[in-house]
């Protein structure tokens, strides 16, 4: 038997490699062809170019993995049945479950290592890759005067900024809300119309201040806290309901220079979540959904870098029924159904994040939605098939 399962993870692994090597090949091919223009426009050396693409080999790869699975195990298991070499392991006493065992033990392997890998090398080569696309090839012709919108800045000493708007050039925000948190209390809350930097610090306008204590931060939840005054400022029913606990300072201009945060700090390229961890976009969500923010796009993405690479191993689970079966075999059959399959599982997945994006399905089951759905397929043409 281990004989045999090391004969099936050599021609499985062997079709993988070659797979893998090819739609590399062929993603590489069509992004150069598409982008060779803008290249040539921006006088690009070869070396830039170059590092371009080896920062963004690692991206390529996760996203390639599943459709070079799925390739790798209907190519190697379909030789092996087109061969006959599965009926003659079935004529031994060795059920098909046992058969493929390897290649679902394998799979696995490979989704948890895609989670390691897709959770730090390729967040931090994605990141590499924009700065070499934005800054070394571009020229870095962005920011010099743009309006930013809903930026979301972690500053220190536990506060949260958040402007709906803010203009590079002048320095001028609108919608500012800036919170300070200890221990996962509330304790302080500014909200104005309009802030600005000048003089070293940061000036608001048309807004209010409120100091939270232990009996006010217990009685309100940050949640209901930030639907407070959203509209208007300052609001009278508003601040006959707060707890006497709570200080509530309306102010037409206030000054202040403790923030710690910089105009710099807002105009550096927001972080999309492919170039962030899984442990850097929790905290990320946790912040924003601590500060009442809407998070059901960050969310979905959160639950994506451990729903994605499981595809790796559901589309073997999959794939090897239908690989199995003699009638399916051959490079171009074999070829055909894997992109067919990948596919209708790469729209199912875009479509239950959207979802997700919109709140129309919860963010972990709009991550799951597709793997859960082709894991119970794979399961009963796995029964089916014949053993």
């Amino acid at each position: 038997m281990r004989i045999l399962d090391r004969y099936l993870i050599r021609q499985f692994c062997s079709a993988l490699i070659f797979s893998l090597i090819a739609f590399w090949v062929i993603f590489l091919v069509v992004d150069l062809v598409e982008h060779v223009d803008k290249y040539i426009d921006k006088q690009a050396s070869i070396f830039l170019v170059i590092k371009y693409y080896v920062y963004y080999t690692p991206y390529i790869v996760v996203l390639s993995l599943p459709v070079a699975m799925l390739l790798a195990c209907l190519f190697s298991l379909g030789q092996l049945a087109k061969h006959n070499e599965l009926t003659a392991m079935k004529s031994t006493g060795i059920s098909l479950y046992r058969i493929l065992l390897p290649l679902f033990v394998l799979s696995f392997l490979i989704s948890i290592f895609v989670i390691g890998f897709g959770g730090s090398i390729v967040p931090l080569t994605y990141q590499k890759m924009m700065y070499v696309k934005t800054v070394e090839i571009e020229k870095g012709r962005q920011q010099t005067n743009m309006i930013m919108s809903n930026l979301f800045i972690q500053g220190e000493d536990g506060r949260i900024f958040h402007l709906a708007t803010y203009d590079t050039k002048t320095k001028i925000g609108s919608d500012a809300l800036v919170q300070r948190f200890e221990e996962n209390r509330l304790k302080e809350e500014i909200r104005a119309k309009r802030v600005r930097w000048e003089n070293n610090g940061w000036v608001f306008e048309d807004g209010v201040e409120r100091i939270f204590s232990e009996s006010s931060v217990e009685s309100e939840s940050p949640q209901a806290l930030n639907k407070i005054g959203s509209d208007s400022f300052p609001h009278d029913s508003v601040h006959r309901n707060l707890s006497e606990a709570e200080e509530y300072r309306p102010f037409d201009r206030l000054f202040r220079l403790d923030l710690k945060i910089e105009p710099e700090a807002l105009t550096r390229r927001k972080k999309k979540s492919d170039e962030m961890g899984y442990f850097e976009l929790a905290d990320y969500v946790k912040l924003k959904k601590r500060s009442g923010q809407l998070v059901a796009k960050e969310t979905t993405d959160l639950h994506l870098k451990i729903a994605f690479p499981f595809v790796n191993f559901i589309i073997v689970l999959f794939g090897a029924p239908l690989a199995a079966n003699p009638k399916r075999s051959g490079l171009a059959i074999g070829f055909a159904v894997s992109l067919f399959i990948s596919f209708v599982y790469y729209t199912l997945i875009r479509m239950s994040q959207s979802f997700g994006y919109s709140e129309r399905l919860p963010p972990l089951l709009a991550a799951w939605a597709a793997n859960i759905l082709f894991a119970i397929l794979g399961t009963i043409l796995l029964l089916k098939s014949k053993k």
